[in-house]
């Protein structure tokens, strides 16, 4: 993606953006861990 022609604040909008996917992503990742665990114990 070209962010060339972009100003400061929607850069920063985003970097942002950017951030919270990745954050959410981990959050998936961490909730189908934690349940993947919880059959492994549990059956």
């Amino acid at each position: 993606m070209d962010t060339k022609n972009l100003d400061k604040q929607a850069q920063t909008h985003l970097a942002f953006y950017q951030n919270s996917i990745n954050f959410a992503k981990y959050c998936i990742i961490a909730i189908v861990l934690v349940l993947v665990l919880m059959a492994i114990f549990l059956l």
